[in-house]
């Protein structure tokens, strides 16, 4: 009776161990395949491993004459340029997953690094505020909140005339003493037409709309790369903002210019740091800016004397976590490179700007700014010999870490040779 417990006992472990087998030979690698994006982006004559291996009893279609696969780990060669799909089954039976596969020509750039002084004017006039305006009756008026006019609005134009500032609105108001304007606002992409009552305030006796206004603005970024012959650039890695509203700033002309670091205030937690420049020769700026997204500034250069070597650019699929370098001059003497860890990158299949996590591991960097500070963004992520990133945002608890957004957002706001329509 003992020995055929056993031998029962002894049978069930036999099953248990080999149904454990098949469980992590086959359900952790399924696992691993439900998780690839559904689109892939690979360079011609590159090769793109998955980090795991391709379980038995898993078949995968695909066209031999663009790619070759490896299955010990999964992995893609490219032969040439083209589109084809991954089709995985199980059994050769089952449909699991379908990848599509775009095998696309290198793309080189020159990575920035560079600290550039930025400004920007906008189209219109951006409302960052509402307020109230006291009448020579001693009344309080809110004129602007009586109109639907909300702080992000972009005026256009009032009375029909053309607004490029705020005093614009100011002077053509006192100009022809009208009680009432009509401007021609937009928000979230649509035209508006708003009638605003403007009351004579008490204090100057001028005619005001209790509105607050911003027409421009001027920082300090980083370069991330400029394009080859054509000589285009993409900076900052994420929009300029009005500070009060949040809102991207619609762009009417912007110029970027050679900075000199006068210094830099350390980043602590809860209180993030900032690198402080100046300007140089603002007579001569080195670019245009032409574009202002999601994904940072695009223009042209005109006066470009930094690095000249220029290195691949990464697809997101190719990012994988682990050890990085960030380029950047914090102290005027030329661009150098610092270590930081990838600890995260997210499969993104609509475009953001936070694409992966950044941790500062250079102890000289973390000597000089505590992590990343603002006027980093833009500084361009480089990892295994390819532009795969810029910085973007810092975290506010932690100051060592940040974001970064995949270069290959940044590379589809611009076409080779041209610009998109400009935004807004």
């Amino acid at each position: 009776m003992v020995n055929l417990n056993k031998q029962k006992i002894s049978q069930i472990l036999a099953v248990f161990i080999i149904f454990s087998l098949i469980f992590i030979d086959h359900v952790f690698p399924l696992r691993y395949i439900n998780d690839m994006p559904d689109e892939i982006r690979v360079m011609e004559g590159s090769q793109q491993s998955f980090g795991f291996k391709l379980p038995r009893g898993i078949k995968i279609d695909f066209d031999t004459s663009f790619i070759q696969l490896e299955s010990e780990p999964l992995t893609i060669n490219t032969i040439k340029e083209g589109s084809s799909s991954l089709e995985f089954y199980l059994f050769g039976l089952l449909p699991l997953k379908k990848v599509t596969l775009d095998v696309l020509p290198g793309v080189y750039v020159i990575p920035g690094g560079e600290p550039i002084g930025v400004k920007f004017k906008t189209r219109g006039v951006m409302v960052v505020g509402l307020s109230e305006v006291i009448g020579i009756d001693d009344r309080v008026y809110r004129p602007g909140r009586a109109a639907d006019i909300q702080t992000g609005d972009v005026i256009l134009s009032i009375d029909g005339h053309e607004v490029n500032s705020a005093d614009d609105i100011t002077l053509w108001l006192n100009k022809v003493g009208k009680d009432e304007a009509t401007l021609v606002v937009e928000r979230n992409d649509k035209i508006l037409e708003k009638k605003v009552k403007a009351i004579k305030a008490k204090s100057d006796k001028n005619f005001r709309l209790g509105l607050w206004v911003k027409d421009h603005t001027a920082g300090i970024g980083t370069l991330t790369f400029v394009t080859g012959d054509d000589k285009m650039f993409g900076a900052l890695g994420h929009p300029i903002t009005d500070s009060s509203t949040g809102e991207i700033m619609t762009l009417s002309e912007g110029e970027i210019y050679k900075t000199e670091i006068t210094s830099i205030e350390e980043g602590r937690r809860n209180k993030p740091g900032e690198i402080r420049g100046v300007f140089k020769d603002e007579a001569t700026p080195i670019g245009y800016i032409e574009k202002n997204t999601a994904f940072g500034i695009y223009g042209y250069v005109n006066d470009f004397t930094g690095n000249k070597r220029m290195i691949p650019v990464a697809f997101k699929s190719e990012v994988r976590t682990g050890p990085a370098k960030i380029l950047i001059d914090l102290d005027n003497n030329g661009i150098k490179a610092y270590d930081v860890e990838i600890q995260k990158t997210v499969n993104q299949s609509i475009p953001s700007s936070k694409s992966m996590i950044i941790n500062v591991t250079d102890k000289e960097l973390l000597k000089k700014t505590g992590g990343i500070v603002q006027g980093m963004s833009g500084s361009p992520i480089i990892q295994n010999g390819k532009l795969i990133g810029a910085v973007t945002h810092v975290f506010v608890n932690d100051p060592t870490k940040g974001y970064g957004v995949y270069i290959e957002w940044m590379m589809r706001e611009i076409e080779t040779g041209k610009y998109k329509t400009v935004s807004g």
